[in-house]
């Protein structure tokens, strides 16, 4: 019993210590129609890519469907990078959803990151999917 309300008093603790100095986990309010806007024009593109069978085409579309995503949290939550604003932003995807970006975003990382990384066209294609459920999840129309 004690350690259950020890638990609930620091649960608080960090929630208000969050809140205050603005770090990683407290909601923003809403997306701006702006910011709606311009990630439904970027996925207008990204479809048009995934047309191509080109490797180079897809690998940039998987990056701004990553970035179109990290443009949404941006809106929603705090953080300083997109790892950070997924963990704060956990609550507004389905389990399956984050488990799925999560995996999208390591493969974009993994490109981008890794020399000589080169994932197949399923692998592309499969995480610009994930990607557009947890960017649809978020409400825009994609």
């Amino acid at each position: 019993m004690l350690g259950q309300i020890l638990k609930a008093t620091w649960e608080i603790l960090v929630t208000i210590i969050k809140f205050f100095f603005n770090k990683s986990g407290v909601s923003k309010k809403s997306i701006s129609s702006s910011v709606m806007g311009i990630v439904e024009k970027e996925w207008k593109q990204i479809n048009t890519d995934l047309k191509s069978k080109s490797p180079a085409v897809l690998k940039n579309a998987l990056i701004k469907a990553d970035k179109s995503l990290d443009n949404l949290l941006k809106e929603l939550v705090h953080g300083n990078t997109m790892g950070e604003r997924m963990i704060a932003g956990k609550n507004r995807f389905s389990s399956d959803v984050y488990s799925r970006i999560w995996s999208a975003h390591k493969v974009r990382n993994a490109m981008v990151h890794e020399s000589g990384y080169e994932p197949t066209y399923y692998i592309l294609e499969e995480a610009i999917e994930n990607l557009r459920r947890g960017v649809k999840q978020l409400g825009a129309r994609v």
